[in-house]
């Protein structure tokens, strides 16, 4: 069984680690060989976080660009691809995405041959207002021709079965992060908490916000929320992140004269857990996430979660009550009446800590890469 699975950048490290882990099964499965085509090394956005020099890339890949993905045009990706595909001769092509036309053209090939192909998944309903022309072609001709889907969560099966997949081809529902490695930067900066806190004026309690700073992350309602929920100066709100609306963000906040907003500026992901351990709650009050891989960073080391119900992982990863609370993201009291829950010192934060790091036991790289395997050998090798 020879698997091919196109990428499009090798700096995404939270993938790495997960084909690290593919590589070690193929290492001890004699009828398994995986090759990872990675499109190029970086795309534009990511370039500030480029540590792909750092990281280690522990499977068998080919580089096609070493360069920015947007350098790439149609035609070099279509031809790299298939030049791949007709060298390697693999059994499953995973493609992870549908948007890219190359990635229809190679889908259009590959049923023509007779090869198994797999979508790795990140959509759902609610990421775009959806038109219906669209959805239909989309079901037909794009949907129709995989054999299977790694989902990021329910909300992404759940998207894929409305467009026809059938549940027998959904193969994989969870999505994960490096959760020893964070847990362990976490641990060492966590020593350092309370100077830290003081040399950066930060209070004794924080939530925290990492991501981009961009209109569908919903952060104009997070300020608000936070306005109203501020009942002493014990708690504040730390923005680790870069984006469009940063500067307005923060004249925005000002303008309302809230304090203990803290503004801090984007970092790769390996330093996150270094903000994690300042902070007490994560905080992800987007619009729509396919998924919301800092939920699953946050959790690893030991931290409760308030989430947005419109995230891909709230149904999978919170636990009412337990390692944190969901709300609706459109409404502003609801947002603000979950971060007072948290403040009002009635919740043990520390045990809400601990049942994160359970649940997130279950969402770890070598859990999904042996779901992932199966879900090849499923495909390759069905029960007759």
């Amino acid at each position: 069984m020879k698997v091919l699975i196109v990428h499009n950048q090798l700096w995404a490290h939270y993938k790495a680690i997960i084909f690290n882990e593919l590589q070690l099964i193929s290492n001890q499965e004699k009828d398994f060989k995986l090759l990872v085509l990675q499109l190029a090394r970086i795309e534009k956005s990511r370039l500030k976080f480029d540590d792909t020099s750092l990281f280690k890339h522990q499977y068998n890949y080919q580089l096609l660009h070493d360069g920015l993905l947007e350098d790439l045009s149609l035609k070099q990706r279509v031809v790299g691809i298939l030049k791949t595909i007709q060298s390697y001769r693999p059994d499953v092509v995973n493609l992870t995405g549908y948007y890219d036309l190359a990635s229809l053209i190679v889908l259009w090939y590959c049923k023509l041959k007779g090869i198994k192909t797999v979508l790795s998944n990140e959509s759902t309903s609610g990421d775009h207002t959806r038109d219906f022309s669209k959805e239909l072609f989309k079901s037909l001709f794009i949907i129709n021709f995989f054999d299977g889907f790694f989902n990021f969560g329910q909300l992404s099966k759940e998207y894929m079965l409305t467009l026809g997949a059938k549940a027998s081809q959904m193969l994989v529902n969870r999505n994960c992060v490096d959760n020893q490695l964070l847990e362990e930067i976490y641990k060492e900066n966590y020593q350092q908490r309370v100077n830290k806190q003081n040399l950066l004026n930060l209070p004794k309690h924080n939530f925290i916000f990492v991501g981009r700073l961009i209109e569908f992350k919903n952060l104009f309602k997070l300020i608000d929320a936070f306005k109203i929920a501020q009942k002493n100066e014990d708690w504040g709100l730390i923005m680790l992140g870069d984006g469009d609306l940063k500067t307005t963000l923060k004249q925005y906040a000002q303008d309302l004269g809230i304090q203990n907003i803290f503004f801090f500026e984007g970092v790769n992901w390996q330093q996150v857990p270094q903000y994690l351990s300042l902070s007490d709650v994560l905080v992800l009050p987007s619009f729509s996430e396919p998924w919301g891989l800092v939920v699953n960073e946050a959790m690893a080391c030991g931290l409760p979660v308030a989430v947005s119900n419109k995230c891909g992982c709230a149904a999978e990863l919170v636990k009412e009550s337990e390692n944190g609370f969901t709300f609706n993201p459109e409404n502003v009291n609801e947002i603000a009446e979950t971060l007072v829950k948290f403040m009002d010192k009635k919740l043990d934060l520390m045990k809400m800590g601990e049942v994160s790091k359970q649940i997130i036991q279950e969402y770890s790289p070598i859990n999904v890469a042996k779901e992932m395997f199966q879900g090849y050998q499923k495909l390759c090798h069905p029960k007759k």
